[in-house]
């Protein structure tokens, strides 16, 4: 609840606070964000089973790639960028949506989603967050900024598997699986 709470102050402050002048597009997409994930860690459901240390240290990292993309992403981006950013924000936050009370940061079995998104790929929302660090190394414009993105791909891919190892044991997501069959990319992965 807490973390939830917390979560949401980072909406606001994100927005109101000037020292870190980022374009209003970016701003307004980190504090959407900010609001969905912190209102849905306040109305989740609970856990039916969680998920083992391993597969939770296994997602972490992932987590921390799109803070460094923002820490090397300058204060003035590039048209792309922003609009690159702003539509891997908006696809995760409709994804978080329809995940609803479903959702969870670490691996756990909270219910199984198949509605919006979730049609056509298993991960829709680190679909968003990679293209969210790609547009942040894409503002950054240097060849030596695309760290967070080499280092984003596999650590997504390690923690998409990890996660599905733990909702595995789930039979609707079983299920789930046999429907829809690509993870992040469709023919792709």
């Amino acid at each position: 609840m807490l973390l939830g709470l917390s979560i949401l102050s980072w909406a606001f402050l994100g927005l109101t606070m000037t020292a870190e002048a980022r374009p209003l597009a970016v701003r307004a997409a980190i504090a959407a964000l900010n609001l969905v994930v912190g209102t849905l860690i306040v109305m989740r459901s609970r856990v039916r089973q969680h998920g083992s240390l391993t597969s939770c240290v296994a997602g972490i990292p992932a987590l921390l790639t799109a803070g460094w993309a923002l820490r090397v992403a300058p204060f003035a981006w590039p048209l792309a960028a922003q609009s690159l950013f702003f539509i891997g924000a908006t696809l995760a936050i409709i994804s978080f949506v329809y995940l609803g009370r479903c959702f969870a940061i670490l691996p756990a079995v909270r219910g199984t989603v198949t509605r919006g998104p979730y049609r056509f790929v298993r991960h829709p929302a680190y679909l968003g967050e990679l293209l969210m660090i790609f547009a942040c190394c894409l503002a950054a414009q240097r060849a030596l900024h695309l760290g967070p993105m080499l280092a984003a791909v596999p650590l997504v891919a390690l923690r998409i598997l990890a996660e599905e190892r733990v909702i595995s044991t789930n039979a609707a997501y079983v299920q789930y699986i046999g429907q829809v069959r690509w993870r992040l990319i469709p023919l792709v992965w």
